[in-house]
């Protein structure tokens, strides 16, 4: 069963631990969590993460999303996941695509760059937990932690479970925040498109090649960061790739 982390100031975090792998076994606690914008953690919110092994945050943000919210004796790592390019961004934000997981595959497809930077982020990051997230911890994050679930063999339902968590959360979200996570929108957006949210995210899950992508766009230390969840597990139970 997944971990709920229950952080004072957070409404949208888990730990990506004990989703069930291809193999039968469970991914481990403490290596990655997700959540969205840090700004109204506490005090007592951030001791409870120390405690439960953070050690370094990924900001998935863009630069101008970029907020002073993370104590100084935590690691920051800021990665644009987003990027700026207009040739990519202008029909998904016209569509709304970009609030769902039709575009992902696009994203690793188009701007691989973009997705390294993370990647490379994680395997390079001090020793400890990695907690990534954006601002409603849903998209960029969800295209991150789907690539972090398939590469630990992570099956499609339970990587499914956790991506449609964040709907689960959104009222929550929404009373902590006090704004909307357009709920109604995502789900008109994914209708109009023939889906809902769990079978965009089943689609997309299944037709990620993760081994290919990594064999094409990182080096060997950082696919094997991933694969093995910087050293926590074996590599993904399914895979025959042998980075480097």
């Amino acid at each position: 069963m997944q971990t709920a982390l229950g952080i004072d100031g957070l409404a949208n975090a888990r730990d990506l631990g004990g989703l069930e792998r291809t193999d039968g076994s469970r991914t481990p606690t403490g290596v990655f969590m997700r959540a969205e914008t840090l700004d109204r953690v506490t005090d007592a919110g951030w001791d409870r993460l120390r405690a439960h092994g953070l050690g370094t945050i990924v900001d998935l943000r863009r630069p101008s999303e970029r907020t002073a919210s993370v104590p100084r004796d935590i690691a920051v790592r800021h990665v644009d996941l987003d990027g700026n390019e207009r040739h990519f961004w202008e029909s998904r934000e016209k569509d709304a695509q970009w609030g769902t997981p039709l575009y992902y595959l696009d994203h690793v497809g188009e701007l691989p760059h973009r997705l390294t930077g993370a990647l490379e982020a994680i395997a390079r990051a001090p020793t400890g937990g990695i907690l990534f997230h954006c601002g409603a911890g849903w998209d960029r994050t969800g295209l991150l932690a789907a690539v972090l679930l398939k590469a630990a063999g992570v099956t499609e339902d339970a990587a499914t479970r956790d991506y449609l968590s964040s709907f689960a959360n959104a009222v929550a979200m929404a009373e902590l925040h006090s704004r909307s996570f357009d709920v109604a929108e995502r789900l008109s957006v994914l209708d109009r498109f023939g889906h809902t949210p769990e079978s965009a995210f089943r689609d997309m899950y299944r037709r990620l090649d993760l081994d290919a992508w990594l064999s094409s766009y990182v080096d060997g230390d950082t696919a094997r960061a991933i694969t093995t969840w910087r050293g926590a597990i074996a590599s993904a139970p399914d895979s025959h790739r042998e980075p480097g």
